[in-house]
């Protein structure tokens, strides 16, 4: 069935070009396709539109969980290891982030004081659970709080300064997964 006539309701075969009950000639089919073009074109669109707003509201909220620099004022108890003894903080190399249930803290120190001494230090710091990574000139303490990592830990990055003044730099990050 196409159809029913527009004057009598007759109904109407598709292959039919006039009504059979009234004579009335059947007005052809209009092609609707520019509606369907209409309707994609519009869903595409409010979806980039939703998509762009997301997209700007995650960045937002995480632009606001940031402070970084003197401002961050990381305390040794945040950082979940003791600073190495006679450390120098570089204030400008401080931060503090809240992002997607993940609290991280992170502060930067020197010393004049050997690599070895200050590997030493930490890894006595983290006990035996902790992996040790070298590379490229820096070496890497991680301690996991427990298996696998589920609730955060330590890592603490020891490598000579790049600035050629002999110092070595210390970079303590601690990571906690909040409820």
């Amino acid at each position: 069935m196409a159809g029913f006539c527009a004057e009598c309701g007759v109904p109407l075969e598709s292959s039919t070009g006039s009504c059979p009950s009234c004579g009335i000639v059947a007005p052809p089919n209009k092609k609707n396709g520019w509606k369907i073009v209409v309707i994609v074109l519009a869903v595409v669109i409010g979806l980039g539109v939703l998509a762009v707003g997301g997209i700007g509201y995650v960045g937002w909220r995480a632009m606001h969980g940031l402070t970084a620099g003197k401002a961050a004022n990381v305390s040794e108890a945040e950082l979940g290891v003791s600073v190495y003894p006679g450390a120098v903080r570089v204030e400008k190399d401080s931060m503090r982030m809240k992002a997607l249930g993940i609290e991280t803290e992170s502060a930067s120190y020197t010393t004049s004081d050997p690599e070895s001494l200050v590997l030493s230090f930490y890894k006595a710091k983290l006990g035996p659970n902790a992996t040790s990574t070298e590379r490229n000139g820096k070496t890497m303490l991680s301690l996991a709080e427990n298996a696998g990592g589920a609730k955060g830990g330590e890592r603490i990055i020891v490598k000579p300064s790049a600035d050629d003044s002999g110092l070595i730099e210390i970079t303590i990050t601690h990571t906690v997964k909040t409820p």
